[in-house]
């Protein structure tokens, strides 16, 4: 439970932190930067806690092709076309549809089962989560970012089948550290030719946007990736994607008392039954491993 709530912590930490720097940052630059900074953190503690870095990247070509382009780098791209254009609070719906579609491809393409009360507390808490959201959101404000609908969606799908890969892998006794850092680096790299084609360089060199960006680096890579990528061997996919599940609501709060942002009650009440139904999916599963 304490892995599962600092992994959720950190993931919401990471997330905001991430659309504040759009502010100082042209997204795309800062994808980059943070891919290839993470990446090459990632790959040089596991050199130096290993020894040395083995992988079978020849053996399982297709899983490694799809952890890494669907679990970083469209995602990563994607989300950095969006980042500057929506709200906070209207980006996370990512985190609201991501379990669902995560459990729909890993029962299709991996056989996984859930029990009937695991589904059903799935599917009410993404009910209430999503609902939160939409809500929120008003008529014309829906009409307006109808283009990056189809984004989110997209990042939603892309991310679930990348972490499905990764599990695959990190059960196929792949190393879990050297797949998040090879997804990074390869992310980081390509996303930093990419800014310099489409002109999105800007870079702030203000103390507090740099201590900011070597926090999302902490939270979002060295802590989430890499544990999400270890705990893999563990627990389900669908399970693990849950971590994100708390960022609308951590999100909302801290607009509501920092950013003096107003949000309805309405708001909240719905996604308290969502995260409870979500923290009962992560008891049940628990319970289930232990029979």
């Amino acid at each position: 439970m304490i892995q599962f709530l600092l992994l959720s912590i950190c993931y919401a930490a990471a997330f905001y932190i991430s659309t504040s720097l759009a502010n100082y940052y042209s997204p795309l630059m800062m994808m980059g930067m943070r891919g290839l900074i993470s990446g090459s953190l990632i790959l040089t503690f596991a050199y130096l806690y290993n020894g040395k870095i083995v992988f079978q990247f020849s053996k399982y070509k297709l899983q490694y092709f799809c952890a890494i382009i669907f679990g970083f780098l469209v995602p990563f791209v994607l989300h950095s076309a969006i980042l500057d254009k929506l709200p906070p609070v209207d980006i996370s719906v990512i985190a609201t549809i991501e379990p669902i579609l995560t459990y729909i491809l890993a029962a299709y393409f991996f056989k996984e089962k859930l029990s009937s009360r695991q589904f059903w507390l799935l599917f009410l808490g993404t009910f209430f989560a999503f609902s939160a959201i939409f809500m929120e959101s008003n008529v014309d404000h829906i009409a307006l970012i109808s283009w990056q609908l189809p984004f989110i969606v997209m990042i939603s799908i892309t991310l679930a089948i990348g972490w499905l890969s990764v599990e695959k892998l990190v059960k196929l006794n792949e190393p879990a550290m050297p797949i998040v850092g090879l997804g990074l680096m390869t992310t980081g790299l390509i996303a930093t030719i990419l800014a310099f084609q489409f002109g999105q360089t800007k870079i702030t060199l203000d103390i507090m946007p740099i201590a900011l960006f070597f926090i999302l680096i902490l939270a979002g890579d060295l802590i989430v990736h890499s544990m999400r990528a270890k705990l893999s061997a563990q627990y389900s996919a669908t399970l693990l994607s849950l971590i994100c599940i708390f960022t609308p609501f951590v999100v909302a709060l801290h607009e509501e008392i920092f950013a003096h942002k107003h949000y309805s009650y309405q708001f909240f009440l719905m996604m308290i039954p969502a995260l409870v139904c979500f923290m009962a999916f992560y008891r049940e599963e628990v319970q289930n491993k232990t029979v």
